[in-house]
């Protein structure tokens, strides 16, 4: 509990007062803020804000294909997540969120090897309660998530889809 408590006091001292906030920073955050509002739309313009101030870091390209995934433009989508990785070829989560545009497209190899990549580069990335949990937790959970959505798409393959 106390680091829980210590973790807080930092980000509301680096956050919450703007304290070394840079203006790409800023972006991230307001397109993740948007995100987390349910408002892809606005999250979108936020991190081609992002992209726009620096287009040599992989945050805006990473946040601007999660925003188009979730607006069902997957191919897009696909588009900014490779940037991402170009950018950044240790970037877990781009993997994973592209293997879920990729899975939406039917394309269950490509989704495939993205989720065991992105499961190699971090094995907790499966863990869905979150953040919070992640930093003081040691085990992943390999019951939910990814891994179960990976066994599925293996057997469509095996299966002669995808």
């Amino acid at each position: 509990m106390k680091r829980l408590a210590a973790v807080a006091v930092v980000l509301v001292a680096l956050l919450g007062c703007g304290l070394g906030v840079s203006d790409y920073d800023e972006a991230i955050m307001d397109g993740l803020s948007n995100l987390n509002l349910n408002d892809p739309e606005d999250a979108l313009k936020d991190f081609e804000r992002a992209i726009e101030i620096d287009p040599n870091r992989a945050g805006g390209y990473l946040g601007k294909a999660n925003a188009l995934n979730i607006l069902g433009r997957y191919e897009e989508a696909i588009d900014f997540y490779n940037r991402a990785i170009a950018i950044d070829p240790k970037l877990a989560n781009a993997y994973v969120n592209r293997a879920i545009a990729y899975s939406h497209l039917g394309r269950y190899k490509e989704a495939i090897s993205d989720y065991e990549k992105g499961l190699e580069l971090d094995p907790k990335i499966d863990d869905p309660p979150g953040l919070l949990k992640r930093l003081f937790s040691n085990e992943p959970n390999r019951e939910k998530g990814i891994r179960k959505h990976l066994e599925y798409l293996k057997q469509q393959v095996a299966a002669g889809h995808g």
